[in-house]
């Protein structure tokens, strides 16, 4: 889970997330106007600086394949899983069921992770304890996780307001926004989106 942002202790500079929130697309062939919710898996995110971007940014936060099948096999027997998802409140059924899906995505993964602001690798995860992570306008603080809670939703997300989550394909490259839930409740609108171009040097 990613902070709701980061500060610095020095000068109080905050570093907030463009976005917090993005899915898979697990669906065949490309995405139209809108996708069925069956076809999306949440994305495993850690946070991290995002050099070539210069910004904190959510990174894919992949595991290795015995981590997967080891939760699987856990959710088979009945216990309780953090990674790649938190099993609370989930019904044992769609738990499994989605537990199985990050198996087979993982099988067939071949890219490294990617930094989910620009597709890019060359990032510094921010949730070690060391090295201690200092930006170049500040000589003195380092930057830290601020976390808020921010209470249970008051609104119902994709009906009073968009989700706005971003939408990737299983090898981590952005391919559109999830915006609104559409009246079957079984789907999404959706906008294409893809990374900006890279900049020369």
């Amino acid at each position: 889970m990613l902070p709701a942002h980061y500060v610095c202790t020095g000068c109080g500079e905050k570093f907030l997330f463009e976005f917090h929130d993005a899915d898979y697309y697990l669906g065949s062939g490309e995405i139209g106007d809108q996708v069925a919710d069956e076809d999306l898996l949440a994305v495993p995110v850690r946070p991290a600086w995002c050099k070539d971007c210069g910004r904190v940014c959510p990174v894919e936060d992949i595991a290795p394949l015995r981590t997967f099948e080891a939760a699987y096999a856990a959710v088979r027997s009945g216990l309780s899983i953090d990674y790649p998802l938190s099993s609370e409140h989930w019904d044992p059924a769609d738990l499994k069921r989605v537990t199985e899906a990050y198996v087979r995505w993982r099988m067939g993964r071949r890219r490294v992770a990617r930094a989910l602001c620009c597709g890019g690798s060359n990032f510094q995860f921010m949730d070690v304890s060391t090295p201690l992570f200092k930006h170049a306008e500040c000589d003195f603080g380092v930057v830290e996780p601020a976390c808020v809670f921010i209470g249970p939703y008051n609104w119902s997300p994709g009906v009073s307001a968009p989700v706005n989550a971003r939408l990737y394909t299983t090898e981590g490259e952005l391919i559109g926004l999830r915006t609104w839930l559409r009246t079957d409740r079984r789907s999404w609108s959706v906008e294409k989106l893809s990374y900006p171009p890279a900049i020369s040097e």
